[in-house]
């Protein structure tokens, strides 16, 4: 879910579709296991994947914002098999193709408590951004950016942060995810499974709003309980089913069905974004 939310950041309220948002997971986890096999306590290696990421979100942030639309989207995805690539010929940082150990893995209650705060904090950004000028920013840019800055608009600087706002959560969350393995390989944390995921959580359960990615989160999750044991070998095809389908039939996404609205004001998650 966390990686959900932090991608909706840039993809949902500036309409940027960075299919590359998984980039900043997989560099958190290997920063974070790398820094632990090299002596690092563990609040260090924390700080590492989140400094890493954010210093490669903002490396590529000047080209890739040169991009829209399509070539934005195809762009970012092709960070994965170039970080992917660099991981596994990086044998003596990453342990190549084998990976490497992770000296704090399967510290179940330590994952499980820091996967819960950091949802409930990346959530409460998510709705702060969505109620803040940064948000209204990046909601003008995503209807049109040209207009946005004929109103004084900044759109590379208010997409840089959102980029590094999301960057660092994803950081985070592949850190954790690093704590609950015994291994850390480049197919696991920079695979094309793990890109898809975020996106298909938010774009199903609503792109834009503050409730959809946690919507698509509980979906996708049940999805793969219920699929996964007999059908893993499907697992990309049933992501872009949820993608098509959810497009052709709830476009908005699923969190502005009317009747699921209603149920979302009555818990208090009423939305201030509904359309595109």
């Amino acid at each position: 879910m966390t990686l959900a939310v932090s991608y909706d950041i840039l993809g949902g309220y500036a309409g940027l579709m960075n299919l590359g948002h998984s980039a900043f997971f997989g560099l958190g986890a290997y920063a974070f296991g790398i820094a632990l096999t090299r002596g690092w306590p563990p609040p260090a290696a924390v700080v590492a994947s989140v400094a890493v990421p954010l210093a490669f979100a903002a490396l590529i942030s000047y080209p890739i914002f040169r991009l829209r639309g399509a070539c934005f989207a195809l762009a970012t995805f092709g960070l994965i098999p170039l970080l992917e690539l660099l991981a596994l010929n990086l044998g003596g940082l990453t342990g190549g193709s084998q990976g490497f150990t992770i000296p704090l893995a399967n510290r179940i209650e330590v994952v499980y408590y820091a996967a819960l705060v950091l949802a409930a904090w990346t959530v409460w950004v998510s709705y702060r951004i969505a109620h803040s000028p940064l948000g209204l920013a990046l909601m003008t840019i995503r209807e049109d950016e040209d207009v946005a800055r004929s109103f004084g608009v900044a759109p590379y600087r208010h997409k840089l942060r959102a980029l590094l706002i999301g960057a660092a959560p994803a950081g985070l969350v592949g850190a954790v995810y690093a704590m609950n393995l015994t291994y850390l390989t480049a197919e696991v944390v920079l695979g094309t499974e793990i890109a898809l995921v975020p996106v298909t959580m938010a774009v199903l359960g609503g792109s834009g709003t503050v409730a959809g990615p946690i919507v698509g989160a509980v979906i996708v999750t049940a999805v793969q309980e219920l699929l996964w044991t007999r059908t893993w070998y499907l697992r990309l095809v049933v992501y872009g089913l949820l993608l098509v389908l959810g497009r052709l039939f709830v476009p908005g996404g699923l969190v502005r069905l009317p009747a699921l609205r209603r149920l979302l004001a009555r818990l208090g998650l009423g939305e201030r974004i509904y359309a595109r």
